[in-house]
């Protein structure tokens, strides 16, 4: 689990730096798209973790509390988003965009895995 959440934290950061130079050429200079990408890494990474011991706990130990882990990573994804809209409108788009890299990023390591076999 440690290598994929390695792969997530260096793909977000890779992604992160991509949308922040596209950024500049739309928005410009500031603050609050890299403070958005920030905080909404931030969170996503969070949640990630929060995943990968759940996910580690029921098959490793089988402990199972899906529910309660789901609700408190919504209230961490909500509570992140819901900071970066007080921030300002850049910034909201910003903390929202790196809640969608986990499915691009795992999406192309499994299709990179596929096409080896």
């Amino acid at each position: 689990m440690h290598k994929e959440l390695r792969f997530a934290a260096v793909g977000t950061l890779a992604l992160d730096v991509l949308v922040w130079l596209c950024s500049l050429l739309l928005v410009g200079i500031g603050f609050a798209v890299p403070l958005g990408l920030l905080l909404g890494s931030a969170g996503m990474l969070c949640n990630l973790w929060l995943l990968s011991r759940s996910i580690c706990n029921a098959v490793y130990h089988g402990r199972t509390r899906d529910f309660g882990g789901y609700l408190l990573r919504c209230g961490i994804s909500c509570g992140v988003i819901a900071v970066g809209m007080a921030i300002g409108h850049a910034c909201a788009l910003a903390v929202i965009l790196p809640f969608l890299y986990p499915r691009l990023l795992f999406g192309l390591l499994s299709f990179k895995k596929e096409k080896k076999r």
